[in-house]
């Protein structure tokens, strides 16, 4: 199976990419920063994961206007290039929400449905939580990879009560990978609760104490606090 990723140089785009290709022996078409352009050149792909987008700018408004022209861009690309893939979109739980960036992933949606409706080609959209894991650039992807890294470095940590919806990385590379329609499962826990496991972890290797997680996600979030002990910004 040939199959084309766009943001495949991002923190999910790095293990979808990994996963596809050494797991599952597919061919994967990295497209590049410019992934119209390299879009442009593909033929023969099945199916499109689709996961380039803007998360934040300084003026809010501008993450509604630039995705949208992510998505219009797209779009034309594949028209330009007739180009009848299946498309495999990353959105988000965000796209309930009024705010900016949930407003561009509910266009997005409906772009891509209507584009692969009309092409007779499969349409699946994951709603993804906030996803933790190896690779989470500290301070940007991953509130979680920022907290380790800060431990690691005796940096300050500022936390909250907020409730956030968690899935590791690899649980949910393997269901985007299946390309069926499924639900992202997700822990519903605080923040402060996930910065007190942290810091319990930090504790059990400074102490050189074994480590006792209780359960999966525990384990998971041990095992990506682990992977910044030695990371470089």
């Amino acid at each position: 199976m040939r199959i084309a990723i766009t943001g495949e140089k991002g923190f999910l785009g790095i293990h979808l990419t990994n996963y596809l290709r050494h797991i599952l022996k597919y061919e994967v078409i990295e497209l590049g920063r410019d992934f119209t352009g390299g879009l442009s050149t593909v033929d023969n792909i099945q199916w499109l994961i689709h996961g380039a987008c803007v998360h934040r700018h300084e003026d809010p408004e501008m993450v509604l206007r630039l995705n949208n022209e992510i998505t219009h861009k797209t779009i034309d690309c594949l028209k330009k290039n007739n180009i009848n893939c299946n498309i495999a979109l990353l959105s988000s739980i965000q796209e309930e929400t009024n705010t900016f960036y949930g407003e561009s992933k509910r266009e997005a949606k409906n772009q891509f449905k209507n584009f692969c409706l009309e092409r007779n080609t499969t349409f699946i959209s994951y709603r993804l939580p906030n996803i933790f894991g190896q690779y989470a650039k500290p301070n940007r992807t991953s509130f979680i990879a920022t907290f380790s890294y800060n431990l690691f470095n005796n940096f300050p940590i500022e936390y909250n009560s907020n409730l956030v919806k968690l899935a590791f990385v690899n649980d949910v590379v393997e269901i985007i990978c299946k390309f069926e329609e499924q639900e992202i499962n997700a822990v519903t826990i605080t923040v402060e609760e996930i910065y007190l496991l942290l810091l319990k972890y930090n504790d059990w290797l400074r102490d050189a104490i074994f480590p006792n997680c209780k359960n999966k996600l525990e384990f998971d979030l041990y095992q990506t606090f682990l992977s910044y002990k030695n990371y470089k910004i």
